[in-house]
């Protein structure tokens, strides 16, 4: 774990000496909070430039989720007696303070509540404080450790795969889950990103090596029109900005000195149609979070 914090973070801080912005993107706003080994960093959307926003200690940032209040929740891996051990804790933006919150992964708060979605290692969760207690209540549970995917949609509604099975949709109001199997033949959530605003979810299907076509795609698996970004490039999209109505996407690309791999930073303008790279060297992970401003 140590070894690929190092490495994480020797990554980060060679990006961070290197990253600029092109003189002509000046009309973004915001920020983009993401995990850089054990630092929790900073884009200015604005200029281009990154920042360590906090050291998080021995540890390795695994994801990042929103939370009510300026706080983030971040999922991470610390190690005890030589063992790894996984984490969720809270990280207040106003005081950069951080509360670890419970053992576990995959961590995330359900959109605009304190509802708490996560898996324990064996079971997937969703607990909530009620009257200084937490109630939980299991979802379903998984043989030690197997791969698990978690996707808010909602204040009350989440989808889940775990391992190779189909995905579903859990309804926390209801207490039940139900197959997606239209939807799961034509999205793949590891390269899916939900639309609130159009109750929709943009979707990656692959059509050459790392090239990618994106549509929108419903829960009852109704494909929209494909979304017109280079086809080129193996695009991933990261995050939405609704008050810009923009998407944030990553690139990895192989090129310049020793022709090695590269990651950059991709805007897409739905009211222009128009799709550019932002940043040619900046990682940013599988997660970020935005922070109008």
């Amino acid at each position: 774990m140590r070894l690929r914090s190092l490495i994480a973070t020797i990554a980060f801080m060679a990006i961070l000496l290197s990253a600029c912005a092109p003189d002509d993107q000046g009309e973004l706003r915001g920020s983009l909070y993401f995990a850089a080994g054990k630092y929790l960093a900073v884009l200015d959307l604005r200029d281009g430039s990154t920042s360590i926003e906090a050291n998080l200690g021995d540890v390795q940032l695994v994801s990042l989720s929103p939370h009510q209040d300026d706080r983030i929740l971040v999922s991470l891996v610390g190690s005890e007696n030589e063992i790894d051990t996984r984490r969720l804790a809270l990280y207040d933006i106003a005081t950069r303070q951080k509360l670890t919150l419970l053992g576990g992964r995959e961590g995330h708060y359900l959109p605009g509540t304190r509802v708490l979605v996560y898996d324990d290692g064996i079971r997937i969760k969703v607990t909530e404080r009620v009257k200084g207690t937490w109630r939980t209540t299991d979802v379903e549970k998984h043989r030690f450790n197997e791969p698990v995917e978690i996707l808010p949609i909602g204040p009350s509604r989440f989808i889940y795969r775990i391992g190779d099975d189909l995905p579903r949709l859990f309804d926390y109001d209801e207490k039940h889950s139900v197959e997606l199997a239209e939807f799961a033949a034509r999205c793949r959530l590891d390269r899916a990103l939900w639309f609130a605003d159009r109750e929709r979810m943009l979707c990656g299907s692959r059509r050459e090596e790392d090239t990618y076509e994106y549509v929108f795609v419903g829960l009852d698996g109704a494909v929209g029109e494909p979304l017109p970004l280079p086809a080129s490039h193996g695009l991933r999209p990261l995050a939405y900005l609704p008050d810009q109505d923009v998407l944030v996407l990553s690139e990895r690309w192989q090129g310049g000195l020793g022709n090695r791999w590269r990651w950059a930073v991709w805007i897409y303008r739905f009211d222009t149609g128009e799709a550019y790279r932002l940043l040619e060297d900046q990682f940013l992970g599988d997660s970020v979070i935005y922070r109008p401003g």
